[in-house]
């Protein structure tokens, strides 16, 4: 099954932020796709059901990119 997920992320301001923060997440197994607003400061996530939300949010705050 497949699953969205979208978090704020305050700290990605830029597009080099942006590759920074992809790069960390599609360390995890089962990411599909990456999709960032930068203006609206959000990031979705869509992945296979083995991703938890918190999963996302841990490896973008340990890139450097607190995420809720």
């Amino acid at each position: 099954m497949t699953i969205q997920t979208t978090l704020n992320t305050h700290g990605i301001k830029c597009e080099g932020c942006a590759a920074a923060a992809r790069t960390a997440v599609e360390k995890l197994p089962g990411i599909e796709t990456i999709q960032f607003d930068l203006p609206g400061k959000t990031v979705t996530v869509t992945h296979d059901d083995a991703v938890e939300r918190a999963d996302v949010a841990r490896v973008l705050s340990q890139a450097g990119f607190p995420a809720e």
